[in-house]
């Protein structure tokens, strides 16, 4: 359900889009939720060594729990990053099962960690959607993007905001109007190309508004509507036209992949889903 909004928007329309190949050219990533019940330094070496070329840090994972990192253990991982050669994509918490008040202090100690990382993006997610409260809800999502967004500047790192289905912000449509909404020069977008498949998104359309506001992508496929991330190729998503998307805005960012509960071995999928991830890209 997306609020009403009185405010004026661009008459839709759907663009095209050239291709131009700049994508490929582009650092690989892998999110760490993959790996939610492995320590960390473990995920580390086998996103490496499958050959990425990035990692987004998930703060889910148990040993990333952002109200007990300390500066020192923050130092370690950014040195096993490093050792490792892998770029750091972004940082991100979503906390969508914690009590609201849990999900700020959670929020709040992360962000005062984000210099410490080197991470020039904070990826978050909105609240589950109580649809009797939705104005209300959209109301405080829009107070609290702009605070987390004001703590986020002095650390040098945006805050970039991810739909998803069952959320306030549940589509690309609402988070085009959020970003409008909140109108913060330090407010950004994450496209999850899946959730946006499950909420039958104009994708076009939403590549086009976002723009210079995309700082980041999530990939995987889906099959219809089911919200599930496959690996690319199992599911319905035309990969190559989501390459020619992000090229008609000159994206230059980190495209990751997000497949945070397939079946079987973590490493097995981790590896299996960048190999099939450059076949169907480059397609």
């Amino acid at each position: 359900m997306t609020p009403p909004d009185s405010g004026v928007y661009c008459l839709r329309r759907t663009p095209s889009f050239p291709t131009r190949g700049k994508v490929l050219a582009l650092k690989i990533g892998y999110r760490t939720i993959a790996f939610s019940d492995r320590p960390i330094e473990e995920a580390i070496a086998v996103i490496a060594a499958a050959g990425y070329d990035s990692v987004e840090l998930c703060l889910e994972n148990p040993d990333l729990n952002p109200l007990d990192l300390s500066p020192a253990r923050v130092a370690r991982i950014k040195g096993l990053l490093a050792d490792a050669g892998l770029a750091l994509a972004a940082v991100s918490y979503h906390g969508v099962q914690d009590q609201l008040e849990d999900r700020r202090r959670r929020n709040r100690a992360a962000i005062t960690l984000l210099s410490e990382f080197g991470a020039d993006l904070f990826v978050v997610a909105s609240r589950r959607e109580e649809p009797a409260r939705l104005h209300a809800q959209w109301d405080e999502a829009v107070d609290l993007y702009r605070e987390l967004a004001d703590q986020c500047a002095p650390q040098g790192c945006r805050l970039a905001i991810e739909p998803q289905p069952g959320l306030v912000v549940r589509n690309t449509e609402d988070l085009v109007r959020m970003l409008r909404s909140c109108a913060h020069p330090n407010l950004a977008a994450n496209l999850d190309v899946a959730h946006a498949m499950v909420t039958g998104d104009d994708l076009p359309w939403a590549v086009y508004q976002l723009g210079s506001q995309l700082a980041h992508v999530h990939i995987s496929d889906v099959a219809g509507q089911t919200h599930e991330h496959l690996i690319p190729g199992q599911g319905e998503i035309d990969f190559g036209e989501i390459r020619d998307m992000l090229d008609g805005i000159d994206y230059q960012r980190h495209v990751v992949i997000d497949i945070p509960r397939a079946p079987g071995d973590p490493a097995s999928v981790c590896r299996e889903a960048l190999q099939a991830f450059r076949e169907h890209w480059a397609e």
